[in-house]
């Protein structure tokens, strides 16, 4: 008999404990409502997981619409964009 009552009384603890737990516990909280449409920056730093600078990906300084990749020193590695002459063109 007393391996039966531990037993149901284990049972009837947890069944009140999950429905305590449901009128008593705070209704959860969320950051967003809707998901972000656009984000919007001057330049993206990549890092390494140690939080060093490995490179920066940011508009060209020149008038020309393009953006590089630059390395942790400055250097150019890559650009992509629109050349001058497509923009003569228009």
């Amino acid at each position: 008999m007393n391996r039966t009552f531990t037993l149901s009384l284990a049972l009837g603890a947890g069944l009140m404990g999950g429905l305590l737990s449901r009128y008593i516990a705070p209704l959860p909280a969320f950051a967003q409502t809707q998901a972000q449409r656009e984000i919007k920056a001057q330049s993206f730093v990549l890092v390494d997981d140690k939080d060093n600078i490995v490179g920066t990906f940011k508009p060209s300084a020149d008038r020309t619409p393009t953006v590089v990749l630059q390395d942790r020193n400055g250097r150019e590695l890559w650009r992509a964009g629109v050349s001058a002459k497509v923009l003569s063109e228009r």
